[in-house]
């Protein structure tokens, strides 16, 4: 019992809570040199010593069980034998009375029965203590079992506490190297810079790209490079430039400025980011001489200068194709994410038609900015591309910008219906945004996400399909299930001339501009983007040019195709011809116009118009979007 107590007060030691800081000061002592790869197989080999402890307690657990079984069965025995010892006493008593009046009985019988009762009876109690020490012995064995397997799982967890330091400090020494890097930049100069600027300028950059690259080295080489890279953005670890020179440079005859360079650098990871990286607990970070770390890390850069150490700055903003320009420098658009040296620079993000946005920043560690650009009064330029914000990071449907203009609207050929004349001359006054592409399914969910709004066709029950070339309606079509396989980039089909109306409206009010369905003289003038024939590409509907029924696609007279997927026409407009039918709008009401995957080429045509009441669904019939300037 001495050895059990000694045990559990051995477990009692090793359970009691220490302030975070001990707890990984002791973790290292304990740890001494052992790698994360030693310690391990250290818990591996301890955690099949585990299991075999598991297994002879429950040996040791059986075994007591049995000697239990034995123990109460003893005792059921010394119940009977009590009784065997009580019949025999009685029965020689009644000898010996009868002996009192018959001399001449034996009672010999009597007495060794009852001497062999008794002599049974006093050996099974000696069993039963003989028993009951067994059964002792045993279960003291199995609580021995119990603790030393409790303090062997204490071990292990230690040892997997002191692999998570050993992991933290293997991620600092990778990451924290030293190395070299050579890259070559090459730029253009601008007219307003001199030699010397566009030479600095260069080389500024070079030094950008080698951190960028050797930041992307290090964490590649990481021994747990996969879970580092799956924190880095939440991180955002920095590089520091220790030196560098210039192998070759030069300028050319057209202003161009090339460079390359050896830049020494190293990687700069403090260990509470290390924690995080590795996604363990901070307190597996904290340590005693934190202190002398941070002077240790301070002393390092003593003498370097601010252009030496370079951290991520990461740029978002709330429009679609803007420009970024950090100290006058043009780095494309929304997102980035570069690294910069530590110091002061001067932030612009910019796009036509939106005030700029413009700050002088202190970087001093990783930032990250959203650049809030506000809507101000412009002309749409032909060929613009506009897409807006409409919340969060949903945004409207990409169009691009028609131009105001007069074109001859209608039967221009003579092959058309007689509801395509007489041909007019229309005037477009005003430019205006179109979808360059049918509204989509996944566009349209963003809608139906926001609102909980449920189509005439899901309600009613009425959108048709063509049998035998007659639209017939089916309660199970809608625009979530149209009655063949679609993608989220499928225009969406099954709405209402009524249901686009909520879609435009809803448009409206989340971007702040005036969307609506294409007026038919909009669509028109869209679609034939300065041509005169019945297709943009002439008289000939031809062969895989459009999603038509037997236009030789692989969708044709099977389904809707995917937007985007034939050419554009001049004025960037896809599938304007065929995929699906489009609402337009006229003074009487509503048409749908440029025909669909299951109607002839000859219904496709750019002036081909089909009158249809409000309500009507089908999923033949899409739509695309105008927005005024």
């Amino acid at each position: 019992m001495m050895r059990l107590a000694q045990l559990a007060l051995v477990m009692a030691s090793t359970l009691t809570i220490a302030p975070p800081s001990l707890i990984v000061a002791a973790l290292q002592e304990q740890q001494q040199s052992m790698t994360v790869e030693q310690i391990s197989d250290k818990i591996t080999s301890l955690q099949n010593e585990y299991d075999n402890y598991t297994q002879t307690v429950q040996r040791l657990k059986d075994e007591a069980e049995q000697l239990e079984q034995k123990l109460a069965s003893l005792r059921d025995r010394n119940q009977t034998l009590e009784k065997q010892r009580q019949t025999a006493l009685q029965e020689m008593n009644n000898r010996y009375q009868q002996l009192v009046d018959d001399p001449t009985i034996d009672i010999a019988g009597a007495q060794q029965a009852y001497k062999e009762a008794v002599m049974a009876h006093q050996q099974n109690k000696k069993d039963i203590g003989t028993q009951i020490q067994l059964v002792e012995e045993k279960q003291q064995e199995v609580e021995e079992g119990r603790v030393s397997r409790h303090a062997l799982l204490n071990e292990i967890e230690s040892l997997k506490d002191q692999r998570k330091v050993a992991r933290v400090e293997r991620l600092e020494r990778e990451f924290n190297q030293t190395g070299e890097l050579e890259v070559s930049q090459s730029i253009v100069c601008d007219r307003e810079e001199t030699l010397s600027q566009c030479e600095t300028r260069g080389k500024l950059l070079a030094k950008q790209k080698a951190s960028k690259q050797y930041l992307d080295q290090i964490v590649s080489n990481l021994s747990e490079a996969e879970q580092a890279r799956s924190n880095l953005e939440q991180v955002s670890p920095n590089v520091q430039i220790l030196g560098s020179k210039t192998v070759s440079n030069g300028f050319s005859g057209q202003g161009n400025y090339g460079v390359k360079i050896a830049v020494e650098l190293r990687g700069q990871l403090p260990r509470r980011q290390a924690c995080q990286l590795l996604e363990v607990d901070a307190r597996y970070c904290v340590v005693e001489n934190a202190d002398q770390r941070s002077a240790t890390q301070t002393s390092a850069n003593v003498g370097a200068s601010n252009d030496a150490v370079m951290h991520p700055l990461t740029l978002r903003s709330n429009v679609y194709d803007d420009e970024v320009l950090i100290d006058g420098v043009s780095y494309g658009s929304t997102p980035i994410e570069i690294m910069l040296p530590r110091g002061d620079h001067r932030v612009e993000v910019r796009k036509y038609g939106y005030s700029s946005y413009s700050d002088v920043i202190r970087l001093n560690d990783a930032q990250s900015i959203r650049a809030e650009l506000e809507k101000s009064d412009y002309s749409f330029t032909r060929g613009e591309k506009v897409q807006d914000i409409l919340f969060r990071d949903v945004r409207g449907p990409e169009l691009v910008v028609v131009p105001s203009g007069n074109y001859k609207m209608g039967d221009l050929t003579g092959n058309g219906l007689p509801n395509e004349r007489p041909v007019q001359t229309v005037t477009i006054e005003a430019p205006f945004g179109i979808s360059d592409t049918e509204v989509t399914v996944g566009k349209f969910r963003d809608f139906v996400n926001d609102t909980a709004y449920v189509t005439q066709a899901e309600k009613n029950g009425n959108c048709a399909n063509l049998v035998n070339g007659m639209p017939k309606m089916d309660g199970t079509l809608n625009w979530r299930n149209p009655g063949f396989q679609q993608t989220e980039n499928s225009p969406v089909v099954c709405i209402s001339y009524e249901d686009v109306k909520a879609y435009t409206d809803w448009l409206s009010d989340k971007s702040g501009f005036d969307y609506d369905i294409p007026s038919e003289q909009q669509w028109e003038y869209a679609s034939r983007a300065g041509t005169e024939t019945d297709f943009w590409w002439g008289n000939d509907v031809g062969v895989n040019n459009a999603n038509c029924r037997h236009c030789g696609s692989e969708w044709s007279n099977d389904r809707s195709a995917p937007v985007a997927q034939f050419e554009r026409n001049p004025w960037g407009l896809f599938d304007t011809v065929g995929n699906v039918w489009e609402w337009a709008r006229t003074e009487e009401g509503q048409v749908v116009r440029g025909g669909a995957w299951n109607f002839a080429p000859s219904l496709a045509r750019v002036s081909t118009r089909m009158e249809l009441p409000a309500n009507f669904s089908s999923n033949y019939i899409g739509f695309r979007v105008v927005r005024a300037q």
